[in-house]
């Protein structure tokens, strides 16, 4: 990889920096929750994947109007009591995820470099909610949820954003991910440079967990994060005054890539 003037590092999130979690944990997870919800447990499970797009947009505001919506979905009427089980068994599972990061070594070295570091994640409300407590939040810059921006990876704003926030141009940003959704090419297309993380571990699973891996687009791969640092080297300062790009979150444009993950 050509290293010459990188200074940021922006990150998916699942499968990056975190496991995404089985299928299979996701469901029984929705289930638990329609049982604590007192509604059928399959209908709510199946709610709760038709309107990922939804969700992952923002289109459903946080995680308590999202369960209470989706309860009623299904013909529930929760109690108060019942919203905030179900809140805490999604949130537990999300938090035991962040905990099982391997990505904080690679992390604390690049910024101890002086790289800029950033998220670009497309996520529910429930990511925005357990942030504050993700042993990842300490060790980024700035965070593109794209629950809160309303578009989603390839769409350029979702990468826009975080370079804004980052205070650097998208030319000088490293773009690292698992490729799901074309988010590699969508990097690419804004200017940033593309890494694939394609961690061992990945390839034991099966083909249900796999998803759009963006196979037209060719590339770098690294499989441990920290081959990173070896590839980047450190981060060239710039001379002269900075050259900003800002996004205003009234003006990014929402996609229409949508996706099963």
């Amino acid at each position: 990889m050509d290293e010459a003037g990188v200074r940021a590092v922006l990150f998916d999130l699942h499968d990056t920096l975190v496991p995404s979690g089985h299928p299979a944990e996701h469901a029984a997870v929705a289930r638990g929750m329609g049982a604590d919800l007192g509604v059928d447990p399959d209908a709510f499970a199946a709610a709760v994947a038709d309107t990922f797009d939804e969700r992952v947009r923002g289109l459903m505001a946080d995680v308590h109007h999202t369960v209470r919506y989706l309860a009623r979905r299904v013909g529930g009427s929760p109690t108060e009591s019942q919203v905030e089980s179900a809140i805490t068994r999604r949130l537990n599972y999300s938090l035991s995820l962040h905990a099982a990061t391997w990505a904080l070594p690679t992390l604390k070295s690049l910024r101890k470099r002086g790289f800029k570091l950033g998220l670009v994640a497309d996520c529910g409300a429930a990511t925005v909610a357990i942030w504050p407590q993700s042993p990842l939040a300490d060790h980024l810059d700035a965070v593109s949820f794209s629950c809160q921006t309303g578009v989603r990876k390839p769409d350029s704003g979702a990468y826009l954003v975080a370079a804004a926030a980052l205070e650097v141009r998208t030319g000088e940003c490293v773009y690292v991910g698992d490729g799901a959704d074309h988010e590699l090419s969508g990097a690419e297309a804004v200017g940033m440079r593309a890494v694939r993380f394609g961690p061992k571990a990945l390839e034991e699973l099966d083909e249900e967990t796999t998803f759009d891996l963006d196979p037209d687009w060719s590339g770098p791969t690294i499989s441990d994060l920290g081959e990173l640092v070896g590839m980047i080297g450190i981060p060239v300062p710039r001379e002269g005054s900075e050259s900003r790009t800002f996004v205003s979150g009234n003006v990014v444009p929402w996609g229409s890539k949508r996706s099963s993950r």
